[in-house]
């Protein structure tokens, strides 16, 4: 890729220069390193081990720093064995929430089928027996009831529409449906 003049520039000598190789010492040039007579371990401590261990930078800061000073005024620290009970207890009572089925709580799917079962409802007891099977309180539901509810569609509505290539239409429109409850009317006499 590139023009031919800018290939000339990019062209490698065919001999190595002259100070290549410079650096690398002679192995027979290089001088043995001197040997300390001294050991450098022992299993008894010597003076020139304590000597050698001594740091007097360490030290002067240490004395620098000067005695450790306590404060009584602090707080007892809670046994780890007290706050382990403490731990378990909380792990049985999450245990015993979680195997009781929680109370006026539906997972969505349950929540389609309650509504979907009151529409069905002719009396308030049937009502209450479906409350009572979901573990809802009632009110609850008639509450919920009043802003939610599950989708319903009437046959007589559905309008299906093919254009001129074909393609069908189909227009569900939802509508909100109650239960059909008998209301309990006083006998007049």
């Amino acid at each position: 890729m590139g023009s031919a003049a800018s290939k000339s520039a990019r062209k490698l000598p065919k001999t190595p220069p002259a100070w290549a190789g410079a650096r690398t010492p002679n192995p027979a040039e290089q001088a043995p390193l001197p040997r300390s007579t001294a050991p450098r371990a022992s299993e008894t401590r010597s003076e020139a081990i304590e000597r050698d261990s001594g740091d007097p930078h360490f030290m002067a800061n240490l004395n620098r720093l000067g005695q450790v000073k306590v404060d009584h005024h602090m707080q007892t620290i809670k046994p780890a064995a007290h706050q382990a009970q403490r731990l378990f207890q909380a792990r049985l009572r999450s245990e015993d929430e979680a195997a009781r089925p929680p109370h006026n709580l539906l997972l969505a799917s349950s929540l389609w089928d309650v509504l979907e079962e009151r529409k069905y409802a002719t009396t308030r007891e049937e009502l209450e027996k479906i409350a009572k099977r979901y573990d809802v309180d009632l009110d609850k539901l008639e509450r919920l009831a009043r802003y939610v509810n599950s989708v319903s569609v009437h046959p007589d509505s559905v309008r299906r529409e093919v254009d001129d290539e074909g393609v069908e239409r189909v227009t569900l429109p939802a509508r909100w449906v109650n239960p059909k409850i008998a209301q309990e009317r006083p006998l007049l006499g």
